[in-house]
């Protein structure tokens, strides 16, 4: 009887034997080590601090690090999310080998490694890249459109990266639509946009904003493609805090500014989780 009552926790257990020691601990640690003091000798010294956060929160460099993040966040956010409503219920929409070619080719990049990516991205974006030279073929341009270490091919590179996720979300969402409703709607007079609007769209919030968690707090912790395909002319978060801790030795200042990120992240996910409450009110009513 006791059994039965504990069941359901067990089966939490070979999740919590990973994210305890795997995600839990070492999050412990680096939100412990950012109150610590720098030593250049021995790097940390115990110690209860907010010395390491009045440090990057009062650095023009650090903001202007967390402001470029934050404006990549949000960009590669928005484009997504216009990308992938319409892609996402044309996909919700077909049938059969269509729907599954189309899934196919929203699955296969995730299957592929982001070093492998980033590298056919800086094969792209190259000066005599595919980008460039087919514009130059097309006489569009007379010159090279410098792309490859710069802003513009990072956010090509990223929003390719994270498109997926946007899309995912919302293609489940739009999947459970009940195609009786469009018909009812147009029966009744409604016009194809407004069918859209009051019927699709607030169908697809749940789908929408759970992508954009995804993608945003992707895009605030990516290392991998802001280190190959950006520039340090405009630095990322995740970058420079690998910078501070390998090159620096600056722990307890990296550590700061990872504890900083999620913090954005966590209030990123409770503001959009209540959005998504107001937004969708008949979800109370449910609950």
């Amino acid at each position: 009887m006791r059994l039965g009552r504990y069941a359901p926790w067990l089966w939490l257990f070979p999740a919590g034997a990973l994210l305890i020691p795997f995600f839990l601990i070492p999050l412990c640690v680096v939100v412990r080590d950012s109150f610590y003091r720098e030593d250049p000798v021995r790097f940390l010294i115990p110690d209860f601090t907010f010395a390491n956060y009045a440090r990057v929160l009062g650095d023009r460099y650090y903001l202007t690090v967390f402001g470029n993040t934050l404006l990549i966040a949000l960009v590669i956010s928005v484009i997504a999310l216009i990308i992938a409503v319409p892609f996402a219920q044309y996909v919700a929409r077909s049938t059969g080998k269509q729907r599954a070619l189309l899934l196919w080719i929203i699955y296969l990049p995730l299957y592929v490694s982001v070093i492998m990516r980033a590298f056919g991205w800086m094969v792209i974006t190259a000066d005599s890249g595919l980008i460039n030279s087919t514009l130059m073929s097309l006489r569009l341009i007379g010159q090279p459109i410098k792309l490859l270490f710069e802003v513009e091919g990072m956010t090509l590179a990223m929003l390719h990266r994270y498109l997926p996720l946007m899309i995912i979300p919302i293609v489940t969402t739009l999947q459970k639509l009940d195609r009786d409703l469009l018909k009812a709607s147009a029966n009744l007079g409604g016009s194809r946009w407004y069918g859209w609007r009051r019927i699709v769209l607030p169908m697809a919030i749940p789908g929408m904003v759970g992508g954009t968690q995804l993608v945003f707090a992707g895009v605030l912790s990516d290392y991998v493609l802001p280190s190959l395909t950006g520039t340090t002319r405009f630095p990322m978060v995740a970058p420079v805090i690998f910078y501070e801790a390998a090159t620096n030795g600056a722990w307890a200042t990296a550590s700061a500014m990872g504890t900083l990120v999620l913090v954005v992240v966590a209030l990123f996910l409770i503001i959009s989780s209540l959005a998504v409450r107001r937004l969708m009110p008949w979800q109370r009513a449910v609950q």
